[in-house]
Parts: structure tokens; C-alpha cells; sequence
């Protein structure tokens, strides 16, 4: 499905004023009586058009049908109707609709709303939102046919490959604030979910089954209810949540179950950090930094290390491999209840002018993105420094159409001859 989520990024992109436009620029007089400036991103009025969704359609609500097929879970179709301005309250408020359904029975539902509770609004002129204070309800269903697992453990093989079927069906609130200002360097969060869980036999081809080659671990992980809670707190100077160009954070997080039916509880603790700076440019001369968002190289640096504690279904433990972490390999790779992994990139723009999809839609600019990664799992905390290291290298295309919407597609390459190929919104890291 990756080729449909790459269609549909460019689609519900936000249009992006001209360069020459006056209001990319930053209100200097707005910004200079807030606490940490560089932590608010500036929304013209030309990007917060009024009327119902239809009259808004192409600059702040989108409809998206698509059509896919893949091998294993057959033909599909489905659609996302997505509002970044939902009501038309100054893009406070953001609704999304995604929708899919297969032929061989995947499905996949979800609608959710976010508000954001930072917000200093200009009428005239438009809006100052703070990227850091927000909170939202997600109410979701999925039933996937092709969930992989290879074991526990960092001495797994490719060809270890099992899969099962997982149907999903949660509903959840989260909440992140700021302190001891609006905007300021402590941040904390909390999500609170009712999640069932239920497992099937898989559909991989040539895959083998979880529930006959890990019958325990099988039964432990299916008919799985229970209320989850994560929390955390990090002290963060980034500039940015979604983008940002310096500063670091490290924080610690858990995600516990203190309720599931008829098991005992258990949680997972991470401490996670990461790094960035700014670094000369190759391709362009950094823009005007009067400018919304103007363009900045930058090299990030991440590490996170992972334990588990108590009773926590396979599915849920620590893993490498995926989207974001070790992403030259497939999603689940290695998987136990202790993990670490480290990872860096170096981000280049390279074409930092971007250029024009339609009347309403520009892509601001193009960059690339090299990075590496290595990382182990474990069944003991003490036993993660023996463990194999496994590590992955790879090379990224990110495009934006503003501070706040980047999407990537990375190409990543593991050690033991994997690749993967990955699309998501927003930085890994």
C-alpha cells in the first residue's frame, strides 16, 4: 500500500503561498512576546479559508479514494476524508476519516479528532499555534491477515518467517502539555486506551503459522482486553516537534496494562533521547530566515533503550525493524523483551524552491535524508550488551508543503540482505 499512501500525501498537502508572498513571513512584533518563539509556527489567513467542507476542498479538507492489490490480503479499496481545519476554527481542530477493505477480508477503520490547546489568533492577520499542547480522541477497528513474528530473541533468521492474523478494535484519549510555560522545555503525555485484541492464523505465502509453531505464545497474545495506559515526560529544547533543525530532548515513557482479562499486569519502560544541529548547506544558500520555514540542513543522532516488565502479550514487546527504527528491514524483525537501538542521519535539501503540483498545491521543498542504525533485542536486561548487534544503512526522500506536513519515503538495507521499503508523515527520529 505504499505506492496509495504516497498518492494520497501529495494530495492532502495544505497549498503553499509564493515565495514572494509576504505572509511566509514571520510576525516579528507577534512573536516577541512569547516564551520561546521558535517553538510556534505562523498559519497566514490565505491557508484558513472559510465555508463547508466542499468550498474548502484542495486547501483545508480532502477526499481520497484509492484502489490497491497485494498478494496476500487480495484486492482493495477505500478512502480518507481528512479536515485540518475541522469547523472552521482557525485550524485548532483536525478531524480524519481512513477507511480500507480487501477482498480476502483486511479491513481497517479509524476516525480521529485533535485539538490544539496552544493558540494565539490574529484575526487580521491569522494565526501563532503552538506545536506542543494538544489533545485528541481515536476510536479505531483493524483486522490485518499479515502480521509477521520470527521468534524472540537476536539470533532469529529471516527464514524463521510466521505470521498471524490480528483484529484490533480500540478506543483511546491522549493529552500532551508543556511546562512551566506554555511552550517550555518539560514536556509530559498521557494516552489511556480499551483495546481488544483478538489473533487467527496468518496468510503470508510461504510463511509458517504462529499458532502452530508458537502455540504458548499464540494462546498468551489472543483474546487479549485490557485498558492501556502510556505516560511520560522528556525535557526537550527542539525548535520544532514535527521538523525540527537543533536542540535535544531525552525523556523516559511507559506503557503499561494495569487491567487485562484474566492476566497479570505488566508494562514496557523506554528512555529514549535524541540531537540535532543545523550544518552547512550543499544545495541552496539557507533562504531567508525571515521566512516561515526556511531551509535548513541539519544532522540528528537517536538512541532508546527498552525493558519489559510483568505479563505483556508477544505482540506488544520491544521490537526492531520497521518504520522507524532499523528500517532496512521488515517491521517486527527482531523482537524480546529488552531491546536498544541507535540510530543517525545526515538531511540534506536539495531542491530547496520547491515547485507546483496544481493552483493549489506546491511542494515547499525536496531533500534527502542518509542515514544508519544498529541495535539488539534480549530476554534479559543485563544480557543486551552480549547480544548480536544488528544494524541497517539507507537513503530517504522527504518532500514538505509546510513546517508542519513532511512526508518521507526511505530505502533501507540490513546487514543480513533485508530491505524494506517505508513511507510515513513526519521524521522517524
Amino acid at each position: 500500500m505504499s505506492s496509495v499512501l504516497l498518492i494520497l500525501a501529495l494530495l492532502v498537502a495544505p497549498p503553499l503561498p509564493d515565495e514572494d508572498d509576504p505572509s511566509l513571513l514571520r510576525p516579528t512584533d507577534l512573536l516577541e512576546n512569547l516564551d520561546h518563539p521558535d517553538r510556534w509556527r505562523w498559519i497566514p489567513n490565505q491557508k484558513m479559508p472559510r465555508g463547508k467542507f466542499l468550498k474548502r476542498a484542495g486547501v483545508t479538507t480532502f477526499f481520497s479514494p484509492f484502489i490497491f492489490f497485494e498478494g496476500d490480503v487480495g484486492t482493495g479499496g477505500g478512502f480518507a476524508i481528512t479536515d485540518i481545519d475541522f469547523r472552521t476554527k482557525r485550524r485548532s481542530q483536525l478531524a480524519h476519516i481512513w477507511a480500507t477493505f480487501t477482498s480476502e477480508g483486511q479491513e481497517r477503520f479509524s476516525i480521529a479528532w485533535q485539538n490544539w490547546l496552544a493558540q494565539s489568533d490574529h484575526p487580521a492577520r491569522g494565526v501563532l499555534q503552538g506545536d506542543r499542547d494538544f489533545f485528541g480522541i481515536t476510536i479505531a477497528h483493524t483486522r490485518t491477515l499479515t502480521s509477521r513474528f520470527f521468534g524472540l530473541g537476536a539470533e532469529t533468521e529471516l527464514a524463521d518467517e510466521a505470521s498471524y492474523s490480528r483484529e484490533t478494535n480500540s478506543i483511546g484519549f491522549g493529552i500532551q502539555r508543556s511546562f512551566p510555560e506554555l511552550g517550555g522545555d518539560w514536556v509530559w503525555h498521557t494516552n489511556l486506551f480499551l483495546q481488544t485484541d483478538d489473533l487467527a492464523g496468518g496468510k503470508v505465502s510461504g510463511a509458517f503459522d504462529v499458532q502452530t509453531q508458537h502455540p504458548v505464545l499464540f494462546n498468551e497474545g489472543d483474546d487479549f482486553d485490557a485498558l492501556w495506559i502510556s505516560a511520560g515526560i522528556r525535557h526537550d529544547t527542539r525548535d520544532a516537534q514535527h521538523l525540527p533543525y537543533r536542540g535535544r530532548s531525552l525523556g523516559i515513557s511507559i506503557t503499561a496494562i494495569p487491567a487485562a482479562n484474566h492476566r497479570e499486569a505488566g508494562a514496557v519502560a523506554s528512555v529514549t533521547g535524541s540531537w540535532i544541529r543545523p550544518v552547512s548547506p550543499l544545495f541552496h544558500d539557507g533562504g531567508n530566515p525571515a521566512h516561515e520555514h526556511p531551509p535548513i540542513d541539519s544532522i540528528s543522532a537517536f538512541f532508546t533503550v527498552s525493558t519489559t516488565m510483568g505479563d505483556v502479550p508477544f505482540w506488544a514487546l520491544p521490537t526492531l525493524g520497521g518504520d522507524n527504527i532499523m528500517r532496512g528491514t521488515i517491521r517486527g524483525r527482531w523482537r524480546d523483551r529488552n531491546a536498544w537501538a541507535t540510530a543517525a542521519e545526515w538531511r540534506p535539501w536539495v531542491i530547496a524552491d520547491g515547485f507546483s503540483i496544481s493552483d493549489k498545491i506546491r511542494v515547499e521543498r525536496v531533500g534527502l535524508a542518509l542515514f544508519a542504525e544498529a541495535g539488539s533485542v534480549a530476554d534479559q536486561l543485563g544480557d543486551l550488551g552480549d547480544a548480536s548487534i544488528h544494524s541497517s544503512i539507507g537513503v530517504g526522500l522527504r518532500f514538505t508543503f509546510e513546517r508542519q506536513a513532511l512526508f518521507r519515503m526511505d530505502i533501507g538495507r540490513s546487514e543480513e540482505g533485508d530491505s524494506n521499503l517505508s513511507l510515513a508523515y513526519g521524521l522517524p527520529f
